[in-house]
């Protein structure tokens, strides 16, 4: 059953609880509602796990030494080994996976 189905049942039968149960028996069926309106909220935006792998990506990683294919260096994302830079063009953050790149130091 998903929230939706379950906030649909609780507010359904909400007026059978009211007469048996009184207003108390109400007020913790709306916080149930209303916690189940919060979950799906979270949802909304993503997993702990999703979130966190956002963070990770905006702390800016060096990227990897170059790799000599027909004559060029090419410089390599730290996360996901996508070509971030091959002399000629310098990313801010990887065109595959979005992670941020830290160029300082860099010539």
């Amino acid at each position: 059953m998903t929230e939706n189905e379950t906030i649909e049942r609780i507010k359904h039968r909400m007026h059978t609880v009211e007469q048996v149960a009184g207003e108390n028996g109400m007020e913790d069926l709306e916080m149930a509602i209303k916690a189940l309106e919060e979950v799906q909220q979270y949802r909304a935006i993503g997993t702990p796990e999703e979130c966190r792998a956002a963070v990770e990506k905006q702390k800016a990683k060096r990227p990897d030494g170059g790799r000599d294919i027909d004559g060029k260096d090419y410089l390599i994302c730290p996360n996901c080994c996508a070509i971030v830079a091959d002399g000629e063009w310098t990313a801010k953050f990887c065109p595959d996976c979005g992670q941020k790149l830290d160029w300082s130091g860099e010539e």
